[in-house]
């Protein structure tokens, strides 16, 4: 005959569920760390882009370097970023291992963005609801990069790099097509996105900008991939032969 000890049982049950308990509480703890840590740099990466190619950049042909608002073709940064950008969201899309980072990521530049966009522009946009769409289109910029990565990850054989690559690639293009929604439409003058015929708008320059940065946007995923990858390298490398000795 058999005994079974139902109070061992029930003991392991509870140190199971206890452990399984930790594991959720450790895993929520990284998901606000790689949360804090990344947005605040996708903070900086855009606050800083913003004020120096949106005030310096000029017409982008004429007039490089003078200091004055808005001198020129807004929203131009939106080009050069593209590498960083997808850089810093794929990498903490590949580290959270959690859909729905990249839109978390996007919510600073929707909350701080709102009462900034506000501040500076509200007189020249139709309405509040501008500064609102503004906001939305940034988290539609960091959701996309999560679906992407999804759909890439589940429907494609691509192997991890390929589809960081893309990730970042699809990301930046929604935001170049809101950035064109934007200011083509949130403004009383009108259009302001210009056209592929006028060198000194944002329309004008896509003909060299817009595949630099799907290029650029592919680099940057690719690179969050590659470092990813080696640091797990090392991480595992250094647990083995701490096990070893």
């Amino acid at each position: 005959m058999v005994y079974i000890n139902h109070n061992n049982i029930v003991k392991s049950n509870i140190n199971n569920q206890q452990k399984i308990e930790c594991l959720k509480m450790s895993n929520k703890k990284e998901i606000i760390k790689i949360w804090l840590i990344y947005s605040m740099l996708l903070m900086i990466l855009l606050n800083f882009s913003i004020f120096f190619w949106d005030f310096y950049s000029g017409t982008d042909t004429q007039g490089f370097g003078v200091l004055e608002p808005y001198y020129g073709m807004g929203m131009f940064y939106v080009y050069m970023i593209s590498y960083f950008s997808s850089l810093i969201v794929v990498y903490a899309i590949l580290k959270s291992k959690t859909f729905g980072i990249g839109f978390l990521l996007w919510t600073p530049y929707a909350i701080i963005g709102f009462f900034v966009e506000a501040y500076f522009e509200l007189e020249v946009l139709i309405s509040i609801w501008s500064v609102i769409g503004y906001c939305i289109f940034g988290l539609v910029t960091g959701l996309s990069a999560d679906i992407s990565y999804k759909l890439f990850k589940e429907k494609t054989s691509n192997n991890e790099k390929i589809v960081a690559g893309l990730t970042g690639v699809i990301m930046s293009l929604i935001y170049f097509v809101t950035t064109i929604i934007a200011i083509g439409f949130f403004y009383k003058v009108g259009w302001g996105a210009g056209s592929f015929t006028d060198p000194g708008s944002f329309l004008g320059v896509a003909y060299f900008c817009l595949p630099w940065m799907l290029i650029n946007a592919f680099f940057g995923g690719f690179t969050a991939s590659a470092i990813y990858d080696f640091l797990n390298r090392r991480k595992s490398d250094l647990i083995g032969s701490i096990s070893e000795n």
